[in-house]
């Protein structure tokens, strides 16, 4: 139990080279992107207060959308730590696994009603796990506005006391449940996660035309995502704006994503690649709508 990983996801992903990531997109396809933010654009540290989005990266994700694509960040981070995080990006973000949705207007949504919050019943087993875990120095318990996280990054082998102690905690309360991540247990609300959180953004961001949806992440929680983006769960496909789309996993851990590449890094050069091929998407429409012009 010591990382929180899940032992029934088995597909083995096609490795994408980042630099070659042009090759796996077509000019004829409009694209957008869902970033996870923890292991998958900021590298993952001992301290979550810790971690940050490189300027490098958030420079590069702004010019991904002066070119026109959609881009949402989907994260297990509170909406307020992800706007810190990914500021001075203007984007839709999915926090805490879609308990808060805000868009580009600034506007927070739980008026989709994903799920209903009990904010007593949340601040009951909020101070449960605070009292269990007080003999435990290297625990970091995270209060979120709408869920609870117990993080063993500090001291991997209290992984099963970390477990105990979530589980426990949860039992008297059969609303919510937990959820598993790199050296975390999060108590959430039943029927919340990163799945139905890209399905209620893909409502908002879609075009006329039907966007490519790509979800990058690195954890267990983001597998929820890849499948809503690919189609893959019968749960989650079956809304009419959803289309065939990329997941593409961090790390080389067992994923239902379809592809990976191998750390933050390599996102970063898969980026890089992304934005030359909306470069060039671009200067070919500009291209074909002066030849039409001139005819």
């Amino acid at each position: 139990m010591t990382s929180g990983r899940s032992p029934n996801i088995s597909r083995q992903p096609i490795y994408i080279s980042p630099k070659n990531f042009a090759a796996y997109l077509s000019y004829q396809q409009g694209y957008c992107l869902f970033l996870d933010i923890d292991g998958t654009l900021a590298d993952f540290t001992l301290n979550p207060k810790d971690s940050v989005i490189p300027a490098s990266t958030l420079t590069l994700l702004q010019k991904i959308q002066t070119h026109g694509v959609k881009i949402a960040a989907v994260t297990g981070r509170s909406l307020a730590e992800a706007r810190q995080m990914l500021s001075p990006l203007t984007l839709p973000i999915a926090a805490t696994h879609g308990l808060e949705i805000a868009f580009d207007d600034d506007s927070i949504s739980n008026d989709e009603n994903i799920v209903s919050i009990d904010t007593i019943e949340l601040a009951t087993i909020r101070q449960a796990i605070i009292q269990s875990c007080i003999p435990f120095d290297d625990f970091i318990v995270e209060n979120k506005p709408y869920s609870v996280a117990l993080h063993f990054r500090q001291a991997p082998d209290l992984g099963d006391m970390a477990y105990t102690i979530m589980t426990e905690t949860s039992k008297s309360h059969p609303n919510w449940t937990l959820k598993s991540g790199k050296y975390v247990w999060e108590v959430v609300p039943k029927g919340v996660n990163k799945g139905t959180a890209i399905l209620t953004l893909l409502k908002k961001i879609q075009s006329p035309k039907p966007l490519c949806s790509i979800f990058i992440g690195d954890d267990i929680t983001d597998e929820a995502g890849f499948m809503a983006v690919q189609g893959d769960s019968k749960s989650l496909a079956d809304d009419s704006q959803l289309i065939k789309g990329m997941g593409i996993k961090v790390g080389c851990e067992p994923t239902s994503a379809n592809y990976y590449v191998r750390n933050t890094h390599e996102v970063t050069v898969l980026l890089d690649s992304f934005l030359s091929f909306c470069q060039q998407h671009n200067a070919l429409v500009k291209e074909t709508v002066r030849v039409r012009h001139v005819v």
